[in-house]
């Protein structure tokens, strides 16, 4: 998937992708014991995936190639219709499933790149940056896919007294070849060099930031101390994410502090469209006439995210006449024939779970 991503990039993505599309959803392994955990269901994976679509070798090669350090976040997800292949990462952990047969499932996907409740923090100081997922008021370390150094390494890399020279300094009577050393720096002073230091590390720290994250990945949140936050703020404030900064002490309770930076938030929804039958909005979907889709969240087959996250990984299959590929065809129509896809929490609502649309006619 590029890295603007957007509904838009999605439309143009599967544009050439047909309702016989091969779909598949998986999640990383809750448990991970040093991948010992994902080489098991890898296999697991690979013969669901060759029992349900066969003809899906493009799917199935890039599985079985597919190492636990590859997960960008929390799960992946595969299409494959003939020739047209694409993979994309997501933040959250869908649903394992197959679908066959159908338009590009994307409903997991799309709730995946709208959701308003995840967020990715950069826990930003000298001596072990950290990464974390925060997901519905649940914090996960997920550190152990940021490959960025500590600031005594990009120091030491640097070798900041590279460019003194040494001499000997005649101390009172004695000779000049018994004077004590002396250095004096080429070019730039410790200060300068500690900035250009400092940079190197904030520009490793934020590389590897963009490395371990989804590209759907817009806003970076970065918290730690408020000057190193500051200047790691200024440093990288044209690269690809949109930061917003929080202010907290040393890395003890920094998870707390995250929870409480989220805590109090509430995505504002307005007023939602009447509810239409599902054959009429399918209808409306194919014709064009949707300008804005609502969908629920608790259709978007994504898992919350908690300590006892099941290790297992079952695939479910979706059949043409299930109520998840109805929607799905109606979302996909929908996207397709540009429109705007919005999802919300039924439960905020007092509402049903159910599809609602703006129609422009």
């Amino acid at each position: 998937m590029n890295e603007h991503f957007s509904l838009e990039t999605i439309r143009h993505a599967f544009a050439d992708f047909s309702d016989k599309t091969v779909t598949v959803y998986v999640p990383r392994p809750a448990v991970e014991i040093g991948g010992e955990k994902w080489r098991i269901l890898r296999k697991n994976v690979v013969d669901a995936v060759q029992n349900h679509a066969p003809n899906a070798d493009r799917i199935i090669e890039r599985l079985q190639n597919f190492e636990l350090p590859n997960f960008r976040a929390n799960g992946i997800v595969l299409f494959q219709d003939g020739e047209h292949y694409r993979m994309a990462h997501l933040n959250s952990r869908p649903v394992a499933s197959i679908t066959t047969g159908e338009p590009p499932f994307i409903l997991p996907l799309l709730a995946d790149y709208q959701n308003r409740e995840t967020h990715w923090v950069l826990f930003v100081t000298r001596d072990e940056p950290k990464l974390f997922l925060y997901s519905g008021g649940h914090v996960k370390d997920m550190t152990d896919r940021l490959d960025a150094p500590k600031y005594r390494s990009v120091e030491a890399r640097r070798h900041v007294h590279d460019d003194v020279f040494f001499h000997s300094v005649s101390r009172g009577s004695a000779s000049a070849g018994e004077g004590e050393s002396a250095f004096h720096a080429l070019g730039t002073g410790q200060d300068e060099e500690r900035d250009k230091t400092d940079r190197a590390f904030y520009e490793d720290v934020a590389n590897a930031a963009d490395q371990a994250l989804p590209p759907q990945t817009k806003t970076l949140h970065v918290i730690g101390e408020e000057g190193t936050v500051g200047h790691f703020a200024q440093v990288m404030e044209h690269g690809r994410f949109d930061l917003v900064q929080h202010h907290a002490g040393g890395p003890n309770e920094v998870e707390q502090h995250i929870k409480e930076a989220f805590g109090d938030e509430s995505a504002t929804e307005g007023k939602l469209p009447e509810g239409k039958n599902l054959p009429d909005l399918n209808d409306a979907a194919k014709a064009g006439q949707i300008d804005t889709l609502y969908l629920p969240v608790e259709h978007a087959l994504l898992e919350e995210m908690h300590e006892q996250a099941d290790e297992h990984v079952k695939f479910r299959e979706f059949a043409h006449d299930s109520s998840e590929a109805g929607h799905n065809r109606t979302a996909y129509l929908a996207l397709e024939n540009g429109a705007d896809i919005n999802w919300y929490a039924a439960h905020k609502h007092n509402a049903v779970a159910e599809i609602r649309a703006d129609l422009r006619w």
